[in-house]
């Protein structure tokens, strides 16, 4: 497992409501960069919705 990670250091002389800025913008960006990279690759979430080739063994034609 890969041992990247965020840490946070308080900057002295800043505001609370500006490290809360800073991180949060932090935060929303890797958020950002995670859901693009996800979106891009072939066979993600929505492709699922679309049908899976599983159905066939999951879909029970027993019942009328």
């Amino acid at each position: 497992m890969s041992e990247t990670r965020i840490v946070y250091s308080p900057r002295s002389g800043a505001t609370s409501e500006a490290e809360i800025s800073a991180l949060s913008n932090v935060y929303r960006f890797i958020l950002d960069c995670h859901v693009k990279k996800k979106a891009a690759r072939p066979g993600g979430p929505d492709d699922e919705m679309k049908g899976s080739k599983h159905d066939l063994a999951t879909t029970d034609y027993t019942r009328p």
